[in-house]
């Protein structure tokens, strides 16, 4: 198939046209992309308004993101979101707060959504934190998620600590503990356990 020459210096006349008519400048895109400073979001197109808490907000988006798992933010306006503390956890997106670890529970990682239950031989009897106690000698902590060692009595007066087997008839070579309770301050009456 052959063009005549008058037709192709038509096709390039027009294409010289449209090429001749005036191009978005870059920078124009850009400033009207994030025509809302850091922080805040438009708001149905027409007006900045400060990012809610539990969100971050980069200035150029419509809308608000929620922090992830993990993380919060408590502020409004913000830009990042801050990761949960060991002895804590964020379950929902969106969150303002970090919650405690209930009693029986820990978390000795940061960023996490979820806490451990207590194994066997350990308790935890304070929320939120990141570490568990082991069990002094003459008391157990038979299950999971433990908040209190149980006081071994007779007919089964003795247990090794750390027991997670429970109490037993037979003396051991440990010396009773009178207490197993857990200070004020978080302290283990004995050996502290982390992860």
């Amino acid at each position: 198939m052959f063009f005549s020459t008058p037709l192709i210096s038509v096709a390039l006349t027009m294409l010289a046209s449209v090429t001749a008519l005036p191009q978005p400048d870059q920078n124009t895109l850009t400033a009207r992309q994030s025509s809302c400073p850091s922080g805040s979001y438009q708001y149905n197109q027409t007006a900045c308004v400060a990012c809610p808490a539990g969100n971050t907000c980069n200035g150029g988006s419509d809308s608000p993101q929620p922090c992830d798992y993990g993380r919060y933010q408590p502020n409004t306006g913000s830009t990042s979101c801050m990761q949960t503390q060991p002895g804590f956890f964020t379950n929902q997106r969106g969150s303002t707060t970090p919650a405690p670890c209930p009693a029986g529970s820990y978390q000795p990682y940061s960023q996490q959504a979820f806490c451990y239950g207590v194994p066997k031989g350990r308790f935890q009897s304070q929320s939120g934190k990141s570490f568990v106690c082991a069990t002094c000698c003459g008391w157990a902590a038979t299950g999971t998620n433990n908040v209190n060692p149980v006081n071994c009595t007779a007919p089964t007066p003795y247990a090794w600590p750390n027991s997670g087997d429970g109490c037993i008839s037979s003396p051991t070579s440990c010396t009773r503990a009178a207490t197993c309770a857990q200070a004020a301050d978080g302290s283990c009456p004995g050996e502290t356990i982390f992860g």
